[in-house]
């Protein structure tokens, strides 16, 4: 964006000094218009008066007006151009018309004419003598418009020189005073340009004059800047301190982890020696008080190892090692697996254990073994702490525009939880009663570790309870609808076979089982190549693991053998395993397309996509 530029000095011309001096020159041309007028039409009047007495002295005495008379009035007269008496005269008839603006300011005459008339009387036999006028002729005066012009302008010519003095002196002065307001703004201009392309830290310092000329916004403006100034400088010297603080948590942590490392490995390696020490005396004969030490300390090492479990989980998520994967799956069938899983564990308590869910089966996408693995730790929860009574899990769904929210209750009738512990429930190994035994389920985590699932998750957890009463635990989770997932119908009616080694492939065949398409996996070339016979399929995926010669030999035979419509073949390969020249070799047999395995590990939604065009 191009900024504009202020010029100040055309700025006064255009706002000052031209449309005052277009003022002064309307008002001179309308006083010249208005004064001139009014002198001409006052000559006028007044030779109209002497014309008219002119006419009168000659009907009364037509001897009475003589040649030197009238050379008198000329003379002293220069405005009259001449004065001349026509006979009556059939032919003539002077005429006097009103005088027109043109003709003030570009005429050279005009001219007045009056009639004059003299009385005579008539005779008539038996009735009295009448007066009758008689027209003898006309009485002209002529103007010259010239002369009064020239009159008026040497009349009106001081007034005029003075009064364009003064104005003149006002618009100096005026321009004086403007430039003296503005002859600061090209400095501001020039700072203004800076703060627009934040280079105003490398410009010069602006400088204020001693005088009181500068304005108030100015003075702010200035006093802004320097208070700006200051405050970046604070800001760097706080990021710089910050960096090196975080440079040496980062090391802390690095070192911290490390050692973290270390310890947790050195407790797994004591764990596993216990755990053989304590097979060991299994296949002993050892007493009942034997049994119980033996006992307590098979406790003790499952809790230590679940707790080094938590911690490693954890860790994993504080480091960003955890990601979210998103399956398909029924809440509904999900709830019933794991009430049916802890069934013989409340039936060993006495606890009835239910699950309500409060809505029709339904299909949700979410990181199903995550969300197992909350209601897990939930419902172990549940049972360590209740007695006796009940257990149940309440399930309800809110359908959102493309979302569901997922609301789980974990109610019991255990020994509840006083509101002063509510809050350190969630706090790392926090345990209101030591005493109670840790279960040895390897499918639970810690409250704390839930949490933190949860928050990775963008899922909430809170509790009430009330003690000897039982206590409630309410999650919510924000999960894809299925049912309005436009991907599910990217390989609708597609038929797709996977053939892979050591599972590498299970994650894609599962995406591509929930962008709509019916997958087939098989780890056997014999098994495949039967399939493959019977079968009509779109596509056909090969594993990065499977051996190069392998795939070479099977692609050949499939083309030679293939008779229907084209399947296409796709190898996902690794840059190690495969090189150009195998690459051109598969090609030359039969493959269709490459791709790498880091666009499906990284972008395989993405790739759904372009699968979907490839097969379409």
């Amino acid at each position: 964006m191009v900024q504009k530029t202020l010029g100040y000095q055309i700025g006064v011309k255009r706002i000052v000094a031209i449309p005052f001096l277009l003022v002064l020159f309307i008002c001179l041309a309308i006083y010249t218009l208005v004064d001139l007028t009014q002198t001409v039409q006052y000559e006028i009047q007044q030779a109209s008066k002497i014309n008219y007495l002119l006419a009168q002295s000659t009907a009364s005495n037509p001897n009475s007006v003589t040649t030197a008379s009238i050379d008198t009035l000329l003379s002293e007269m220069p405005q009259y151009e001449s004065i001349v008496f026509f006979p009556f005269d059939q032919q003539q008839h002077p005429t006097t018309h009103p005088i027109k603006v043109t003709e003030v300011f570009f005429e050279r005459y005009y001219g007045l004419s009056e009639p004059v008339k003299i009385n005579l009387l008539t005779f008539k036999p038996h009735q009295d003598n009448t007066k009758v006028e008689q027209l003898i002729g006309y009485s002209n005066i002529t103007l010259d418009l010239q002369t009064i012009r020239q009159q008026w302008f040497w009349q009106h010519l001081p007034l005029v020189l003075v009064l364009s003095f003064i104005a003149l002196f006002n618009l100096w002065f005026v321009l004086q005073k403007v430039q003296n307001l503005t002859h600061r703004l090209p400095k501001l201009e020039n700072l203004s340009h800076h703060i627009l392309q934040d280079e105003f830290l490398a410009a010069e310092a602006y400088k204020l004059p001693k005088s009181n000329e500068a304005w108030v916004f100015e003075k702010a403006l200035v006093y802004l800047l320097n208070k700006h100034k200051a405050q970046i400088a604070q800001i760097n010297t706080l990021r710089q301190e910050k960096n090196d603080l975080e440079e040496t948590q980062i090391k802390q942590l690095e070192h911290n982890s490390k050692f973290e490392n270390i310890l947790i490995h050195e407790f797994k390696s004591s764990v596993s020696r216990i755990e053989s020490g304590l097979q060991l005396l299994h296949n002993q004969y050892i007493s009942a008080e034997q049994k119980d030490a033996v006992e307590i300390i098979t406790l003790g090492k499952d809790d230590l190892n679940a707790k080094l479990d938590q911690i490693i989980q954890i860790n994993r998520i504080d480091k960003g090692q955890t990601g979210v994967s998103a399956y398909q799956f029924s809440p509904t069938g999900l709830i019933t697996q794991i009430v049916n899983d802890y069934q013989p564990l409340a039936a060993e308590k006495n606890i009835t254990l239910t699950a309500k869910p409060y809505h029709a089966d339904y299909v949700l996408e979410g990181d199903v073994q995550k969300i197992t693995l909350i209601i897990n730790s939930l419902l172990e929860n549940a049972i360590k702490f209740t007695d006796k009574g009940s257990i149940t899990i309440t399930s309800q769904l809110q359908h959102l525009q493309t979302q569901v929210r997922w609301t789980l209750q974990i109610e019991d009738t255990g020994i509840g939880i006083a509101k002063e512990y509510l809050e350190l429930i969630f706090e790392p190994f926090f345990q209101i009663n030591p005493e109670v035994k840790h279960s040895s389920s390897t499918n639970s985590a810690g409250l704390f570790l839930v949490k933190k699932l949860l928050a990775l998750m963008k899922g909430s957890i809170t509790v009430t309870s009330e003690p000897d009463v039982g206590s409630n635990f309410q999650v919510s989770l924000l999960l894809k609808d299925w049912k309005h997932n436009y991907e599910r119908n990217l390989l609708l009616n597609k038929h797709i076979v996977a053939w892979y080694h050591y599972e590498d492939l299970f994650e894609t065949a599962k995406r591509m089982e929930n962008a709509g398409a019916k997958v087939e996996t098989f780890t056997s070339s014999e098994l495949l190549e039967d399939y493959l016979l019977f079968h009509t399929v779109d596509a056909l995926f090969i594993s990065r693991n499977i051996d190069y010669q392998a795939m070479l030999d099977f692609v050949s035979k499939f083309r030679e053998r293939e008779n229907k419509a084209r399947v296409t073949i796709i190898c996902v390969y690794d840059t190690k395993a495969l090189n150009p020249h195998t690459i051109e070799l598969l090609k030359i047999a039969g493959v269709d397309y490459f791709v790498k395995k880091e666009v499906i590990d990284d972008t395989l939604d993405q790739y759904i996509k372009e699968l979907s065009h490839i097969l379409s």
